[in-house]
């Protein structure tokens, strides 16, 4: 199938066929790569022994909205390492790496297609691989406005999220806490670029979904969660709110929805992209006139409560698979 899976498995076949040391990999939309990326991307495994290398990159507060709002704490709860951008696009993988991706068997599945980068991170934690990360300064790539452009991408990403969570419940039920990631490469500190979002555009986007989703989303959600929902379709784009607390609960209810649901699963998600649409504004919002620093700050704050709240996730996702198992019998 036609898909950035496709295009990497190849490159992970000629790795193991020339018997390489090491592999790098870079998004092609970039403008900040220089030599130093490939240096830095390399030398942990060719130096250190590592077999996955990561990227972290300085990227403006509204850079990665999806990544920061969800990928990061998913990933951080469920498998127990902080990884701060396990969808950057910019890895590199030792040759027995490359050599296990090619025998796996997700190459004609949508993972392939459209989460690649976020199955490369979780099957290198999974198998055990030796894994670090990599600051390659800063990421200049073709931003996208949250509320124009990526609505498409967070049906796409958590399809592939909430896929390997189905695949690797034995691991991640396991996992309490997280642990820090080695870090290696860039040292100094730079200003992004900056991001310019419309705010009034994304709460429009959420209320309009509201207006039109509310009463599948009231069967869904629990009772707190959907009250939490409503009250923000409720606000002006200038006082807009949903907290990070009720966002934890949201996420980890449409887990367990998208868990019980075997069939119309795009359509569940076309459904619930108006409520990040509605995340994105509240951070937006809270953050309008934090530094970037400050906005990182803001987000490890929001990854150590999912963590916190991993319980009820578990909860929910056994509740879900009770109820699956009864509509099979």
């Amino acid at each position: 199938p036609a898909g950035k899976g496709t295009a990497l498995r190849s490159v992970f076949e000629a790795a193991d066929r020339l018997k390489v040391r090491v592999c790098a990999m870079v998004d092609s939309d970039l403008r900040s790569i220089t030599a130093d990326w490939v240096k830095y991307l390399l030398e942990p495994i060719l130096e250190n022994g590592y077999q996955f290398v990561s990227p972290v990159y300085v990227r403006h507060k509204y850079d990665g909205t999806i990544t920061n709002n969800i990928v990061y704490n998913l990933t951080r709860a469920l498998y127990g390492r902080r990884i701060r951008q396990p969808i950057g696009g910019d890895f590199a993988i030792s040759r027995d790496v490359a050599d296990f991706y090619a025998e796996q068997d997700v190459w004609t599945t949508d993972v392939a297609r459209f989460g690649i980068d976020i199955w490369m991170t979780t099957t290198a934690v999974t198998q055990g691989f030796r894994i670090c990360q990599s600051n390659l300064g800063a990421k200049i790539h073709d931003v996208k406005d949250p509320g124009e452009h990526l609505g498409p991408m967070f049906r796409q990403v958590l399809s592939a999220l909430f896929s390997l969570m189905e695949r690797n419940e034995g691991y991640w039920k396991g996992i309490k806490g997280s642990e820090a990631v080695e870090t290696y490469g860039f040292e100094g500190s730079l200003e992004p670029e900056p991001v310019k979002v419309n705010l009034e555009l994304m709460v429009e986007l959420f209320k309009t979904g509201y207006q039109q989703f509310s009463p599948l989303w009231k069967g869904i959600f629990s009772e707190p969660s959907f009250g939490q929902i409503t009250d923000a379709a409720g606000m002006d784009p200038k006082d807009f709110h949903l907290s990070t607390d009720a966002w934890v609960k949201i996420l980890y209810e449409l887990a367990g929805a998208y868990h019980l649901w075997t069939e119309n699963r795009r359509k569940l998600l076309d459904m619930m992209t108006p409520l990040y649409f509605a995340r994105d504004a509240s951070f937006v919002k809270q953050t309008w006139n934090m530094s970037t620093l400050e906005a990182e700050e803001l987000i490890e704050e929001q990854a150590v409560k999912f963590e916190e709240q991993k319980d009820y996730l578990i909860k929910i996702w056994d509740e879900k698979s009770a109820e699956k198992a009864k509509v099979k019998r």
